[in-house]
């Protein structure tokens, strides 16, 4: 048997995983887990089942709770009764805590020897992660400390294994990862400290010495204090041009200072970037238009073995294009229907004659599961292996991971499905694109949904993280135009379990409509809501993709007849999903397959543009071959036009595509979806929104 804590409780045993996520026996077990093998007794698991006012049967209610664990667990043995309480019996290879725990010491072992073993112990150590231990559930007293102490485990060997990477030299594909922390963790000193390390030793000295601007900025205005000495002195050490390096140490598995600064035996350019952020996107359109391909953005030259094909267009003569969609992991669902599209989108180029004759190479990989770090490792396998356009990922997360990794090395990438406006304005080089509309455009097909229902008042109960942010501004900006108002917003942190004092709010409001923004936990919001007699039917209710879910198991029939919902991607009509299903059987949603197969067919025709299969010339000439010329909706057709020297406008199965300087498309189509009786969904109609 193997008990998995970190992320959601799950035992597996003879090849088969079951979930545990009944509130009451999640807490049972992670009082349980605690000190495995040692009795807890009676009183200590009532006080960890029930934290205030444990009901009078409360002694003969865990008895209930522990044969129902029991019978999870398989075998009767693993609970035993001991001394008024009971013991979990677990042997040091059953828990993956301690497999951590066990593998994170070995790490730290070889700190100080083998790096690169250390490294690899450290990847294996995190890879056990799967979210938040024991999937974030609301715990107290010895469960609770158990859980902040794996956590603190955990952002420490992040960090040093981070320190590992930079001192083997890995600065480079580190500084996405290192953007996302910091954004994650913006009071962890030391994340910022690897941060202007990783840039400086890249040759990014302009944008170490601006994520030291913002380090300040954050610890001035949330703290008071400035930084501390060890991120001062990696300043003054940039700000004179010294020769960096970083030290492996700190060795603590609680060290939070900053990595040391230490001479580098390789002396780092101090040179300051000349083109930055958009200027760059800029600079690569310019070049292409001039025929200026001699060399790439930053002055570097041209790889060799690269060929001339066209009048300042570099490249091999073959436009490759890989794939970086889930294969594996939480988000799989997602990555079939994709790659299916992409796979179709290949096919029907290639059928078309090519682009600048040859036949698109296509090549999959797997980007995994956001909480686990596949996708890096198969990004660096890409790019050694020469990618000109990826097509991915799925996860907002693991595009901001890999951003700056893919980008660095010059090829172009478009996301079928990415939203978060973080993307929005991440340092991207200009190559960064998505077919998907943002959350923002999200936020305003619902408030159209509103106005049409003429609700003149809004709640909104939504989790607090940047993707409820941007869904509620659209709602805002669509719902102020139509003289609508939000009358009350209620926020919930992500590992809220009790909802009663939030949904209260909401209900004393007595508004028109409510929005419930966030993901599986909307369920237990329902049911908080039908108990003070609020269903769909007694109030307009609107539902968004995180959300938009079947309840048919988890709510009362009727609870939400009528709720509707939204969810990015236009009906591409039977034609397309009969040649989906074609090319994978197994398809059941076809979720972001039509975003997909435009982005390969956009950057097919941007090749055949650009004369050119060179990632940053296909990236220049996205925006041409999507607006401002004459309409065309198939490769076929396009590509003919292209090659015939006209301007083009591809309008795709996933609707209008237009790009702003973002690389953000500006108008979104959305489908509305509605609930029966039975507490399931189905498409009825459709909205196409824009960011004008």
């Amino acid at each position: 048997m193997l008990l998995r804590i970190l992320g959601p409780i799950e035992i597996r045993q003879n090849g088969e995983a079951v979930r545990l996520t009944a509130p009451k026996t999640c807490a049972l077990l992670a009082a349980l887990v605690t000190c495995p093998n040692e009795p807890v007794v009676l009183d200590g698991l009532v006080d960890a089942v029930w934290p205030s006012d444990p009901p009078p049967s409360a002694a003969d209610n865990l008895r209930v709770y522990v044969a129902q664990l029991r019978r999870v667990l398989g075998d009767g043995a693993r609970i035993a009764s001991v001394n008024r309480g009971y013991a979990l019996n677990l042997d040091s290879d059953e828990l993956d805590a301690r497999r951590f725990e066990d593998l994170l010491a070995e790490a730290r072992r070889r700190r100080t020897g083998d790096l690169r073993s250390a490294a690899a112990a450290y990847r294996d150590a995190l890879a056990l992660w799967r979210g938040p231990v024991f999937g974030g559930a609301d715990l107290s007293g010895r469960a609770h400390e158990y859980a902040v102490r794996l956590e603190e485990e955990r952002a420490a060997a992040v960090e040093e294994r981070i320190d590992v990477e930079l001192a083997l030299g890995r600065h480079s594909p580190l500084i996405g990862e290192l953007r996302g922390l910091v954004a994650a963790h913006p009071l962890r000193e030391r994340l910022h400290g690897q941060l202007m390390l990783a840039l400086y030793r890249s040759g990014r000295q302009a944008e170490a010495l601006e994520a030291y601007r913002n380090a300040r900025r954050v610890l001035v205005e949330e703290l008071g204090l400035d930084p501390g000495p060890e991120l001062r002195a990696i300043e003054s050490a940039i700000l004179a041009g010294e020769p960096m390096g970083v030290s492996p140490a700190p060795t603590g598995p609680g060290s939070t200072r900053s990595p040391a600064v230490v001479p580098s035996p390789r002396r780092v350019r101090g040179r300051v970037r000349p083109i930055l952020a958009a200027g760059l996107g800029m600079l690569v359109a310019v070049t292409a238009a001039l025929g200026l391909r001699g060399s790439s953005p930053t002055g570097s030259p041209p790889t060799p073995g690269r060929v001339e094909m066209a009048k300042g267009a570099v490249g091999d003569g073959v436009l490759t294009v890989r794939t970086l969609l889930p294969v594996t992991g939480s988000l799989y669902f997602l990555g079939a229907a994709t790659a299916a599209g992409a796979d179709l989108a290949v096919q029907d180029v290639n059928a078309a004659g090519g682009v600048l004759g040859r036949p698109v190479r296509l090549v999959r990989s797997d980007s995994g599961d956001p909480a686990r770090d596949i996708a890096s490792s198969a990004v660096a396998d890409l790019l050694a292996r020469k990618a000109d356009l990826i097509v991915g990922a799925v996860s907002n997360t693991v595009s901001l991971t890999i951003l700056d990794q893919v980008t660095e090395a010059g090829a172009a990438i478009i996301s079928p499905s990415n939203t978060s406006s973080l993307l929005t304005s991440a340092y991207d080089r200009g190559l960064y694109f998505r077919t998907a509309p943002g959350d923002d455009l999200q936020g305003r097909a619902i408030g159209r949904l509103i106005a049409e229902n003429h609700d003149r008042t809004v709640a909104i109960m939504a989790l607090d993280d940047p993707y409820s942010e941007s869904v509620i501004g659209g709602i805002e900006s669509a719902i102020t135009r139509t003289g609508s108002r939000v009358v009350r917003k209620v926020r919930y942190d992500e590992d809220e379990t009790r909802f009663a004092k939030p949904v209260n709010t909401i209900v004393r409001e007595k508004a028109d409509a409510l929005v419930l923004i966030g993901f599986e936990e909307t369920a237990e919001i329902v049911k908080e809501l039908r108990r003070r007699g609020v269903t769909a039917g007694t109030q307009h209710w609107y539902l968004v993709d995180g959300n938009l879910s079947d309840y048919s198991a988890d709510l009362p029939r009727g609870t939400l007849l009528g709720a509707r919902g939204t969810l990015a991607g236009a009906d591409a009509g039977e034609e397309f999903a009969r040649r989906m299903r074609a090319m994978d059987p197994s398809l059941g949603d076809l979720g972001y397959g039509p975003e997909a197969y435009d982005a390969v067919i956009l950057g097919a025709l941007a090749a055949e543009a650009a004369r050119g299969d060179l990632g940053q010339s296909v990236a220049a000439r996205l925006r041409d071959v999507s607006s401002g010329g004459r309409r065309c909706t198939s490769y076929r057709e396009c590509s003919a036009l292209v090659r015939s020297g006209l301007d083009i406008d591809y309008d795709g199965l996933s609707g209008r595509i237009e790009f702003d300087s973002n690389g953000d498309v500006t108008e979104g189509t959305f489908g509305v979806y509605e609930y029966t009786a039975d507490n399931t969904y189905s498409r009825a109609g459709t909205r196409v929104v824009t960011s004008r």
